[in-house]
């Protein structure tokens, strides 16, 4: 599907499952090496969080060992707090794991979601990713999360025009979101099991297909 090195940077735990799950499988299955680096806890800045940030970092590495990834690196910046770090300090971050695992293919949040970590994120990460004539990075694309990205009212809009189809996939995706079971709401919320379901049925017969994740691309590189 894609070659070399594959990276997911996410703001938070959970983020990648819900965004990306199934082909983060996809990828693993087709023997790319994948990595996910999250930037923040997800859990600290509630005034009565769900869980403490261990729990919420074990969710997250038992959730994408469902999805056979084994490479998983946290960061400690503050949860939904991104807005009072300098951007540079992000960037630096991300650059050195970039530095380090040498990808071709990086994903990470659409910029113009609602959650100020998500922005942040995606600008940070578009700034590593850029296609300099040294970089490695050849393909740069945007992930949906239901309850933010689909939130950004009165702004610019996703807009897929990449859709990877997860019908084998998706099994695993609902089972890997159960280990974040304390994230997700019942339906009709966004962050339930059954939204995130009618969204890749969605995205899915939109291109001919049954259950699709999809993307917006930020740039391939051939």
């Amino acid at each position: 599907m894609f070659e070399g090195n594959v990276i997911v940077v996410a703001a938070h735990p959970d983020d990648e499952v819900v965004g990306m799950g199934a082909t983060i499988n996809k990828l693993v299955n087709f023997g790319n090496r994948v990595q996910v680096l999250f930037l923040s806890d997800g859990v600290s800045s509630r005034s009565i969080p769900r869980e403490d940030t261990d729990k919420r970092q074990q969710s997250a590495i038992s959730a994408l060992e469902i999805l056979g990834c084994k490479e998983v690196y946290f960061t400690d910046f503050p949860d939904n707090q991104l807005d009072t770090v300098p951007l540079l300090e992000i960037c630096k971050v991300i650059e050195n794991r970039f530095t380090n695992f040498m990808p071709e293919t990086v994903f990470t949040h659409f910029p113009f979601d609602l959650n100020i970590d998500h922005q942040l994120v995606s600008e940070a990460v578009t700034i590593a990713s850029r296609p300099k004539s040294s970089s490695k990075i050849k393909n740069l694309f945007y992930f949906e999360v239901l309850s933010s990205t689909g939130w950004k009212f009165g702004s610019r809009v996703f807009s897929p025009n990449l859709f990877i189809e997860i019908d084998n996939e998706f099994e695993l995706k609902l089972e890997a979101l159960q280990k974040y079971q304390k994230e997700m709401d019942p339906y009709p919320n966004a962050r339930s099991l059954e939204a995130i379901e009618a969204l890749a049925i969605l995205r899915g017969a939109s291109v001919g297909g049954k259950k699709s994740e999809a993307f917006e691309v930020g740039f391939i590189r051939k």
